[in-house]
């Protein structure tokens, strides 16, 4: 039995290569087209929808744009993998953010150093003294991800002998330090030299740049962490409200 198509609009206001887009956007929405799934060649489209070559082009390049589908050179066009995405404003660590993914971590260094004044500022920490410093690599379906580089009070004393490949938040509570909140900061950059060889590319790739200060129950700033993630393949996601719910408090009906 031939697959059914949904049909386009023709005396409709909305122009066609903007339905013709509709209609794959809710195709890959819904994981009728699911990662890596090819779409039908160019001509393939202008015969099923009865439009021209210009209104097959216009909606795809449209989907292109919007980072839902990827063109690759002598092969079509492809469901382009979907960005690993975190939910705010939880606070998780890597471990907890990527559960039931393919997901690891490399160890780059774990070691005690005297870190940039900034770092002891942010941390409110003396000038000079000295933090534990963990830099990992953040791999997900065996491909580097992002790099988090964490700064962490000397007074915790963690070990660097630790398995850091498991989660750090984890590790912390089994010390007795509980993180309650934190201040993160998210912003768009380029990587640098070492950032692009790290990730194992040759070229600067755009980046998302998370800056985050966690506060234990009691207050403390026990962790600075920056973490760099491919742009491509990373998004956050957040739920914002207008109004302030009130609380509204019920008197009973003697």
């Amino acid at each position: 039995m031939p697959e059914e198509h949904e049909k386009l609009t023709f005396d409709s206001f909305m122009p066609l290569y903007f339905q013709l887009k509709e209609i794959f956007l809710e195709k890959i929405e819904s994981r009728k087209l699911k990662d890596g799934d090819m779409i039908p060649s160019e001509n393939e489209l202008q015969k099923i929808y009865g439009v021209s070559r210009a209104t097959v082009r216009n909606a795809l390049q449209l989907l292109v744009n919007e980072g839902f589908l990827e063109k690759k050179k002598g092969k079509g066009t492809f469901v382009k993998k979907r960005k690993l995405e975190e939910q705010l404003p939880v606070l998780k660590s890597f471990t907890e953010e990527m559960l039931n993914r393919n997901a690891s971590k490399k160890v780059l260094r774990a070691t005690y150093m005297k870190p940039p004044p900034a770092i002891c500022a942010r941390l409110n920490l003396p000038q000079g003294e000295r933090v534990f410093s963990l830099k990992r690599l953040m791999l997900v379906d065996g491909k580097p991800l992002g790099i988090l580089h964490s700064y962490i009070p000397a007074k915790y004393k963690l070990s660097i002998d630790e398995d850091y490949t498991k989660s750090l938040y984890r590790i912390l509570e089994k010390k007795g330090v509980r993180l309650m909140e934190a201040d993160q900061t998210i912003e768009a950059s380029m990587s640098t030299p070492e950032e692009t060889g790290l990730m194992g590319l040759k070229v600067p790739f755009s980046t998302l740049v998370i800056k985050r200060l966690a506060y234990s129950v009691s207050g403390e700033a026990v962790e600075y962490v920056k973490g760099v993630y491919h742009g491509d393949r990373y998004r956050y996601n957040c739920k914002l409200t207008r109004y302030e719910q009130q609380r509204i408090s019920e008197k009973s009906i003697p």
